[in-house]
């Protein structure tokens, strides 16, 4: 097998990487915004953001839901899949199959 020409380069490029600190080539320094220009800077929407994020917190949560999992089976899951794709298309929003399944139980149960 014959010797690769540039193999001594490469070696001296890996050997000078490896003396290298870890990520020392790939780190750029950090850029300093005084603080008149960043209260001035249109991106500069922290207050909002964590606001926004409190306000989803608060809407997210369902008030009495356990999550359980249900193995039905493949002709039954069709059935509501189809049931959910009806619906789907009349409401013109996103019905799925397990809502279905919430809304049958929730009938059968006195």
């Amino acid at each position: 097998m014959k010797k690769n020409p540039n193999s001594l380069d490469l070696a001296a490029k890996l050997t000078a990487a490896a003396n290298k600190p870890a990520g020392a080539g790939s780190v750029q320094p950090p850029v300093f915004v005084s603080p008149t220009v960043a209260a001035t800077s249109p991106t500069s929407e922290l207050p909002e953001t964590a606001s926004r994020a409190k306000q989803k917190k608060a809407q997210a949560k369902e008030p009495d839901s356990v999550p359980i999992t249900l193995r039905p089976s493949g002709e039954l899951l069709k059935k509501y899949v189809l049931k959910a794709a009806e619906r789907a298309t009349e409401e013109g929003r996103v019905v799925s199959a397990q809502q279905i399944m919430l809304e049958v139980l929730e009938r059968g149960v006195p």
